[in-house]
């Protein structure tokens, strides 16, 4: 995965930062430079906690839609409580500001060194809880740490501009540098620091992170009582940009926050796609979409330093305008760049330059509304909280609601005709009521509404070469496409399945006619001898569930699937159709190891889980040595989990370094704490008596079955000969072969932040 176009941009950044501290702007450096310094490496644990945390609390509550729109939501609530924390602090110890964002930052390493701890403490009592209850502990568990985050850009808002006089440089140069802090630990992220260090690990560095920051703000605070604060200024004057009620201020942070968070989360889509869901590609994006919105917010308040409050208002709008008109076209730009087969990322200064126009809107707002004297922390706060509230909003409203009910192409156009309606009300607002804008103005404005409509052209085959890139197949349209706020998934004309933009099985259960290895759903009765209760965690195209809910020895199946699209995509299907009216079969929607945590008395003698590629994100929640002990836990006496590991050694050795004994059936692992044995004479027995919907599966007037019967009978005799991959092998055979192998656990994460140059077989 191309990480140059990241690095570069956040270079860029640096240099802007650089340029104006050195060169630009001497005069406030000597009182500035180390608390930028400190906020700026606050802003690296902050980031880091929060994928860190989001992870753990994702596999306490699931990565279903729901679960992951309340711990979201949590996080902001905690940031946005803290923001007024901080601006209550500032007003009333206007000399203190330093000290207090001292003890924030230490209170925050100390809950981040056990927060791993506390996490899972907590979810002893809460995993498998309701939705109200999961919203009560995520928030209960986010408070104290997101609470103490949230609360030192008022508190350094308030230090600084003592020294400055000027709450909008203030403002922009802390909201940068702590903006480039968190970018740059995305960068981080993404490139080793997960992969070498784990979830612990990398919280660790997080809070000494922390720790540095505080210690060293505290002494500088001990340090400056001791002085008489001499260059400081108290301007207690009226603000000279007071145009702009702090309401009015807050209204334009907050629609800025829910915009720019509906950017994200389309944004997010189109990269998750485009990297068939690896895990480093969300945090390049938010890299790139961070650095964007520091040098938005820092750029922009620099060139508008010295102008009326008139034409600031006036930028904001041009500004919201052109970040309207240029959104729309990013996500065909990544499919051109898929189709040409360059690589994705380097489409990022386009998003940094989207982000970079919504960034600038907070900065200047608080320079309009808030009077730099001693409440103006107090007065940041609520421009903040507000942009915070809107971006929260942006995500519930957005990732929620919207795209359960539209496709990207959609909120892509909704998203782009709000920013630009929503720019046009700020120009025609900018003097103070409602008065014509500028010529210049006004082109934009009209330029930016027709622009919008014109990029439909591009979405045109958007999914397909997102997907697909080069290949021929992304010029043929995909036969359905399902939408909604868990994903996309869409299906090939020739009946392919691919969830999220990844190749997620076929619509077939013929076995003479295996085009999805579907031999490994019948192999089910060679080797589990009495499988009367079975759970199958996802669906996909419903295939593997029809093959083995109509094993005849099987009573009863509950199926689990995160997304509610593939119930959609089964019913167009003749042959797994019937699936939906079985009555032996039970479909939940929800995620499946919230659900087996939540209904911990229920087991089975067959758990079957036909999952992703083991480096897809969140992968590893399924195919941890945690989520083997969870499973383990629900499988009867001689029960057996047959889990896809997706042709990884490594996922084979941490099955085996759960269960006793194994069998591997292509790339497919059987386990159980009772010896595994194939039995030829059951299996073939049970084939054929197999019947779905009514006809034998093996015809015995067809040849094709009967070559089909010869050739299962063989592959079940290759578990005696020397290991192939088109055959079976015993565990004790598999440990030999295999050696030391990376064992996957909850911290190390499998191969997830591992995956940057992995093979993507339908490229």
């Amino acid at each position: 995965m191309a990480t140059i176009p990241i690095s570069g941009l956040l270079a860029l950044d640096l240099a802007f930062f650089v340029a104006s501290t050195f060169i630009f702007d001497k005069s406030s450096r000597q009182h500035a430079l180390l608390p930028c310094l400190l906020f700026f490496l606050s802003g690296m644990p902050a980031l880091i906690y929060q994928i860190v945390w989001q992870r753990v609390l994702f596999a306490i509550y699931g990565v279903n839609a729901e679960s992951v729109a309340v711990i979201v939501s949590a996080f902001m609530l905690g940031l946005g409580c803290g923001a007024l924390l901080g601006g209550r602090l500032s007003a009333r110890f206007p000399r203190h500001g330093i000290l207090l964002f001292a003890l924030a930052e230490l209170g925050t390493a100390t809950f981040g060194l056990f927060s791993l701890r506390i996490f899972h403490w907590a979810a002893t009592f809460s995993a498998g809880a309701s939705l109200a209850s999961t919203i009560v502990f995520s928030f209960g568990l986010l408070a104290i740490p997101t609470i103490l985050m949230g609360a030192t850009l008022p508190l350094l808002v308030e230090h600084l501009i003592r020294f400055s006089g000027r709450v909008g440089n203030s403002v922009a140069t802390l909201y940068f540098v702590n903006t480039l802090g968190s970018a740059t630990a995305c960068a981080f992220c993404a490139s080793f620091l997960l992969r070498d260090f784990g979830q612990g690990g990398s919280v660790s560095i997080a809070a000494i992170l922390n720790t540095i920051v505080g210690a060293t703000a505290f002494l500088y605070a001990r340090s400056r009582q001791s002085q008489t604060d001499e260059g400081a200024t108290t301007v207690q004057a009226a603000n000279p940009f007071g145009r702009l009620p702090i309401v009015g201020a807050m209204l334009i942070a907050g629609l800025s926050g829910f915009i720019a968070l509906g950017f994200e989360i389309e944004w997010f889509r189109i990269f998750s796609l485009a990297a068939s869901d690896r895990a480093p590609a969300f945090a390049l994006l938010l890299s790139a979409y961070l650095g964007g919105i520091a040098a938005g917010s820092f750029i922009t308040e620099k060139i508008a330093e010295s102008e009326s409050s008139g034409l600031i208002l006036t930028i904001i709008g041009v500004l919201m305008l052109a970040a309207g008109a240029l959104s729309v076209y990013l996500p065909p730009l990544v499919a051109v760049f898929m189709a040409r087969g360059i690589p994705f990322l380097w489409s990022a200064p386009a998003f940094f330059l989207t982000a970079g126009l919504i960034g600038s809107v907070l900065p200047l707002a608080c320079r309009l509304a808030v009077t730099a004297d001693e409440r103006a922390g107090r007065g940041v706060s609520f421009v903040y909280i507000s942009n915070i509230v809107g971006s929260a909003l942006g995500s519930l409203t957005i990732g929620f609601v919207l795209m359960n009910h539209f496709g990207l192409r959609q909120v892509s156009f909704q998203l782009a005709f709000f920013a630009v309606i929503f720019g046009g009300i700020v120009l025609f607002f900018a003097q103070g009521k409602a008065r014509m804008p500028p010529a210049w103005a006004l082109v934009i404005a009209v330029a930016a509404l027709g622009a919008v409509p014109m990029a439909s052209r591009g979405y045109a085959l958007l999914f397909e070469r997102l997907i697909f890139g080069r290949r021929p197949e992304a010029s043929q349209p995909f036969a359905h496409i399902v939408e909604n706020r868990n994903g996309v998934i869409a299906v090939t004309q020739t009946g392919a399945i691919f969830g999220g933009g990844v190749y997620d099985g076929n619509f077939n259960i013929d076995p003479t006619n295996d085009v999805n290895y579907v031999v490994r759903a019948y192999s089910l009765p060679s080797f589990v001898p009495n499988p009367k209760r079975v759970f199958v965690l996802g669906l996909a195209s419903g295939s593997w569930a029809q093959v083995i809910a109509h094993d005849p020895r099987v009573e009863s199946m509950d199926v689990v699937e995160i997304n509610p699209g593939h119930l959609q995509l089964i019913s167009q299907y003749v042959e797994v159709r019937s699936l939906l009216q079985n009555p032996k079969v039970h479909i939940y929607i929800d995620d499946a190891r919230r659900w087996l945590t939540a209904h911990a008395d229920k087991r089975y003698d067959a758990i079957i889980a036909n999952g992703s590629y083991y480096w897809r994100d969140h992968s590893s929640h399924l195919l941890s040595v945690e989520f083997m002990q969870l499973i383990r836990a629900h499988l009867n006496a001689g029960g057996v989990y047959f889990y896809n590991t997706t042709e990884s050694d490594d996922a084979i050795a941490t099955g085996l370094s759960v269960f006793p004994y194994g069998l591997r059936v292509l790339n497919f692992l059987a386990v159980s704490d009772s010896p595994i044995v194939v039995n030829k004479e059951r299996w073939l027995t049970i084939l054929c008596q197999y019947e779905i919907d009514g006809a034998l599966v093996f015809d015995p007037a067809n040849p094709k079955s009967k070559r089909t019967l010869a050739a299962y009978m063989a592959f079940a005799d290759s578990a005696k000969e020397a290991p192939r991959f088109l055959g079976m092998e015993y565990s004790n055979s598999l440990n030999i072969r295999l050696g030391p192998r990376l064992i996957f656990t909850e911290d190390n994460m499998g191969w997830e932040w591992r995956s940057s140059n992995v093979d993507i077989p339908w490229r």
